[in-house]
Parts: structure tokens; sequence; C-alpha cells
């Protein structure tokens, strides 16, 4: 029986993981990666933060971009972090930063907001969506809680677009589709203008952005490489043999300097339009 966490199902639920460790540890680790700091600062340039105003961030984990917008926000503004973890709320809380930032957090789930309409100057969901059912109502509620002329600024992945380089090709595509597919919603990425249109927002605009990932223990830490073999190998659809000899040939590319791993994503961004006069 496998009991490893995965993080493409796990992130679903992360207050029921046996090792919550393991979720807590990989948003840390992302959140040091170069990619991951730059999209996320340009997620803050297109949402225009200025100070004084009012910010949700859906889906906000561990709390580092509440604090990040917070500081931009400062004087007079306010920045609200929502998780359905309350074991994520409770390390956001237990900041340091949370005592001296305009930060507050609260559990919750994002497709039923607890807020009334038009609550807020700007709402970002980052790396959310590919996790949950019904994102339309997600982003329908977000919607909901943005004042008139206010910003939405969604990124998530498109899984349809993962590759990892090898020379065995049948074995990666196998590993490759199984990865994707774990996922609730793997090609949410390139839904997301679709999910702003039907939910009323206006002026949408879409940003792609390619993570490339250059050695394998970086890239297992992200796309839990060596527990997706484990597990297609307990499900059949690889065997153990082909399995091992992927994983090796990965961690020998890494030492010649020819691995390869990448993903695009995509950022959206659409205003609420303006109530008529």
């Amino acid at each position: 029986m496998i009991i490893d966490e995965y993080l493409s199902t796990g992130f679903t639920d992360v207050d029921s993981a046996s090792n919550r460790d393991v979720y807590f540890n990989c948003l840390v680790f992302l959140d040091s990666l170069p990619y991951f700091r730059e999209y996320k600062h340009r997620s803050y340039e297109l949402l225009r933060l200025g100070q004084g105003m009012t910010v949700l961030d859906a889906g906000c984990g561990l709390g580092d971009d509440v604090f990040r917008i917070a500081g931009r926000v400062m004087p007079g503004g306010r920045v609200v972090g929502i998780d359905s973890s309350v074991v994520m709320i409770e390390k956001a809380r237990s900041n340091e930063l949370s005592m001296r930032l305009p930060a507050e957090f609260r559990a919750g789930d994002i497709r039923e907001l607890p807020f009334p309409d038009n609550s807020f100057s700007r709402c970002r969901i980052d790396r959310v969506l590919q996790h949950i059912s019904r994102p339309e109502a997600a982003v329908s509620e977000l919607a909901r809680v943005l004042e008139p002329g206010g910003l939405l600024l969604a990124y998530d992945n498109d899984w349809g677009t993962f590759s990892v380089t090898s020379g065995d090709h049948e074995t990666t595509r196998s590993l490759e589709k199984f990865w994707c597919d774990s996922f609730t919603n793997s090609w949410i990425g390139r839904d997301l203008c679709d999910l702003f249109i039907s939910s009323g927002l206006s002026d949408v605009e879409i940003y792609p952005g390619t993570c490339v990932i250059r050695d394998f223990e970086t890239a297992d830490k992200v796309y839990n490489l060596r527990e997706t073999v484990r597990r297609a190998t307990a499900e059949g659809v690889i065997s153990r043999d082909r399995g091992r000899s992927w994983i090796e040939e990965l961690v020998d590319r890494t030492g010649k300097g020819s691995f390869l791993a990448s993903l695009t994503a995509y950022t959206a961004v659409g205003q609420k339009n303006q109530k008529a006069v």
C-alpha cells in the first residue's frame, strides 16, 4: 500500500494528511525558487496595488503572499487570507509578521466566501483552482465580493503542458499523463479566460509563463517524480524496471547537464464592471 503523500492530490485536504509537513515544506520550497518569486511579484504589479486597498488572497496557505501584499497597501489598507485548511491558517497566524502587518486570516471555503458583496478592492487566487471541484463557483464568488472596478487575478497551471526530457518516450508519456490526470482540474490554466468571462469580468488579459527546472532533485520536490513512478508502478501503468531505469536516466542527465522539466502556467486578470449610474 502506498502511504507517501502526493502533492497533486494531498493539497485538497491538508488537514487530513498523515504528514502535513510535506505540504508546509512544499510551499516554503516553491516560494524560494526564482521562477515562483518572479511570477508572484508580477502578480502584485498586475493588480496595481496601492495604499488603502482591501485585498483578498484566496487559498492563502502559509500567508507569504498576504504579508507581501500587506506591505504594499499600507498605510490604511488591509489584506485577508482565507484557506480551507485550518492548520495552514494556524501556521499563518503564528507568523510574527501577522502581528506587525494589516493582515488577518480565516478558515473557509472559497466557493462560499463569508464576505458581503463588493468587499474588496482586489482579489487574488494562486494555484488553488487546480485542486478544487467546481472552480467556476470559486471564480464567481471572488467576482461577487470584488467591488465594481476592482481587479481579480488568478494564476494556475496547465498540466497538459508538463514535460520531462527522456530517451524513453513511451514511459515518459505514461508518467506525464499519470501526474497530469491526478489533479482535480489538470487543464485549469487554459480555462481561466473562459471562467473569468463566464463570471462577468471584462477586459480579461492572459499572461503565460513557463517554469523550467534543470536538475532532477529540484524537479522531484516540485513534481513528485519518484512518487509518481511508485504509484504508476503499483497501478501497473509501467513496469518496476522501466520506472527504475527512467529515474536513473534523469539523475544521469542532471550530472551531464541535460535534464529538463518544464510546465506552462497562466495568469489571468479581469475587471468587475462598474455599476451603472
